[in-house]
């Protein structure tokens, strides 16, 4: 069961990855034809994006601090 939930959650990365960056529920173009090509690259630039990430070692992402976090951490509550 965790197996699906773990393979649904990468899908949900990719389409998340794909709508927020180059916006792919929008397209630039009408007709069939030209929107079908503009998905197909927008497809591979993700790809190659995601795969550039992925062979970079030297990229380690990190998230930003909760405004909480940074609050505590300016008057001594929490550790850096």
């Amino acid at each position: 069961m965790a197996a699906t939930y773990n393979a649904r959650a990468g899908i949900e990365v990719a389409i998340s990855q794909a709508v927020r960056g180059p916006g792919l529920r929008h397209s630039r173009y009408r007709g069939l034809p030209k929107v079908h090509l503009q998905n197909i690259l927008t497809g591979l630039a993700l790809n190659l994006t995601r795969l550039g990430a992925y062979f970079n070692p030297s990229h380690n992402p990190t998230t930003r601090p909760s405004k909480v976090r940074e609050l505590c951490t300016a008057h001594g509550l929490a550790a850096a």
